[in-house]
């Protein structure tokens, strides 16, 4: 009887870790995308509060800027220096093909997304946009929160000619508003080519995959 009352506790305890993982990783989904969703509308501050203390953040080759700049950031040189989208603007900006990787002891985590983007002025320009994010996360204090994220753009490309035919150059460090550390890749955006490295391995082979 105790044989199996110790087995019987075992089990328990082991499914009582995988459904707190599986909470964690359902917990880092909810994070990520709760960021599209307030990056459509351009709330830049409520953006600039999922992040932890000394979180950064790193969006094309603008560079790198830590928490305390980020809501400027944010609002002054993404958002044209107001909250939330001007009248006719649109900016949807849909995150797919999430992969959430828990650390062993659950307090970290990694992320890699794409981001498919709508830019658009009515009446004046509308531009599409595509590309991977790798990020960061960890539990603060029991809370979620984002450590690093990094956007690397595939493309950008007018939406009257497609990415078959034109590609515009990826956004630049802006004198004005300086990163607190440059960009962390050199590359281009398409028609040249750049694999973002993977957090993960092979789901498989458990090798590691890298662009030749």
């Amino acid at each position: 009887m105790d044989d199996r009352i110790s087995a019987l506790e075992a089990r328990l305890a082991k499914a009582e870790r995988r459904l707190e993982r599986g909470e964690d990783i359902e917990a880092v989904k909810r994070l990520q995308r709760a960021y599209g969703y307030y990056l459509d509308k351009g709330f830049w501050q409520a953006i600039a509060d999922l992040f932890a203390p000394d979180g950064t953040i790193e969006i094309a080759a603008r560079g790198v800027y830590r928490r305390e700049r980020i809501y400027p950031f944010l609002r002054d040189l993404i958002g044209r220096k107001r909250d939330g989208l001007a009248p006719g603007q649109l900016m949807n900006h849909m995150q797919l093909q999430g992969i959430v990787t828990l650390s062993q002891d659950g307090t970290t985590a990694q992320g890699r997304w794409r981001a498919f983007i709508q830019v658009a002025e009515h009446g004046k320009s509308a531009i599409w946009a595509e590309g991977p994010y790798e990020c960061a996360y960890r539990k603060v204090d029991g809370v979620w929160m984002i450590a690093s994220l990094i956007w690397f753009p595939t493309y950008y490309t007018p939406f009257d000619q497609g990415w078959a035919k034109a590609g515009l150059p990826s956004s630049a460090l802006d004198p004005s508003f300086p990163p607190d550390a440059p960009p962390t890749y050199d590359y281009k955006t398409f028609p040249d080519q750049f694999v973002p490295p993977f957090h993960y391995r092979h789901p498989v082979t458990d090798m590691a995959v890298e662009a030749g």
